[in-house]
């Protein structure tokens, strides 16, 4: 056979795979936004605390609903337990493209976006329901470009909870116990400067390495929630915990903004309203089961003391001192302290 005869073939050929691409590339990119109506977005969705937790329940529903809810076009999965990395590490992967979405621990998050340390001013928050009323104003709201600044979207505020302190050795009645203690804090400078205040000698530490570290005598203590207190079992190597309730942390639910904005309009629309239908779930688990904890915790034989309260909030008066210029003063504290809320009336909430 000539070689004249088969070049045509071999030209056809090449014009038909190129076609082939070409509508493959274009059906990809859809309408030039870098995505189509039939593209499937895979979502990871992650959390550091286990799967029993609040946060990571509703977590899980957040990845039922919109899975069903889109017809199969966002395929999200729940890793919960710090499968895929403690909050540092699931941060660094929505900035690195790694992650697309998780439930983060304030106290972490403002190590990348340093606005967010006004929530970890110690006794910031009078109840719950102040912190919530709070989140869910206009100041909750005004985060959210911040957050866009940085790389994360902002799809609502969950939270991880009351923290108290927990000792190896002796309980804590007062805040004149904690004198010389070594307590474990997050890796937070407000958290240390609170538990310099304190009295105590502050270390900051990985989560990964607490347990061990209280069962070898590296440190006296640490703090920690109810919830997470319990679940990772703490009592069993430091057995006082202390109702100092020092901080409700706050957790926002945030999501990588490149992914985000590659979204369609309409699936924006449904992982954020569908974070908000969440809030009110997740808040009211996390209350109840804080309280359930805590009776858990009596039943294990776990020593509990109510050191008074006052003293550490005047202790903590120098941290507002030292923070209010880099959280943009005490006027903005001040306007969270004194922000109006209502607690809703047993009859109400029971209704609900």
């Amino acid at each position: 056979m000539r070689s004249s005869d088969v070049k045509p073939n071999r030209l056809l050929a090449r014009f038909l795979v190129v076609a082939l691409l070409a509508g493959g590339f274009l059906t990809a990119c859809g309408d030039g936004s870098g995505s189509s109506d039939e593209e499937a977005f895979v979502i990871k969705v992650a959390s550091s605390a286990p799967a029993i937790e609040p946060g990571a329940q509703a977590l899980q529903r957040f990845v039922d609903i919109v899975n069903e809810e889109s017809n199969g076009r966002i395929q999200a999965q729940l890793y919960a337990g710090a499968s895929i990395g403690y909050d540092r590490d699931l941060t660094e992967g929505l900035i690195l493209g790694t992650v697309e979405m998780m439930i983060s621990s304030n106290s972490t998050l403002a190590t990348f976006v340093p606005d967010l340390y006004i929530f970890e001013m110690p006794f910031l928050f009078e109840s719950p329901e102040h912190m919530f009323a709070v989140l869910d104003s206009e100041i909750g709201d005004s985060y959210s470009p911040i957050l866009e600044e940085h790389g994360f979207h902002l799809m609502g505020y969950f939270t991880l909870g009351l923290r108290h302190i927990m000792t190896t050795d002796a309980p804590v009645n007062s805040i004149e116990d904690l004198r010389g203690l070594k307590i474990r804090t997050m890796e937070s400078p407000p958290h240390l400067d609170a538990f310099a205040a304190f009295g105590a000698s502050p270390l900051p530490m990985a989560y990964s390495e607490l347990y061990t570290s209280l069962e070898t005598g590296v440190i006296d203590g640490a703090e920690a929630a109810n919830s997470n207190y319990y679940a990772k079992r703490f009592f069993e190597v430091s057995p006082n915990w202390a109702q100092v309730g020092w901080l409700y942390l706050v957790a926002p639910v945030i999501m990588s903004k490149t992914f985000y904005d590659r979204l369609p309009t309409d699936l924006q629309q449904l992982v954020d309203k569908t974070v908000q239908d969440l809030e009110d779930y997740e808040r009211r688990l996390y209350t109840s089961v804080d309280a359930e904890r805590l009776r858990d915790l009596e039943a294990a034989g776990v020593t509990i003391t109510y050191p008074g309260r006052q003293p550490f909030v005047d202790a903590a008066q120098i941290v507002y001192e030292d923070w209010a210029d880099r959280v943009g003063g005490r006027d903005k504290i001040n306007a969270i302290i004194e922000f109006p809320y209502r607690v809703p009336s047993e009859e109400e909430d029971g209704s609900r």
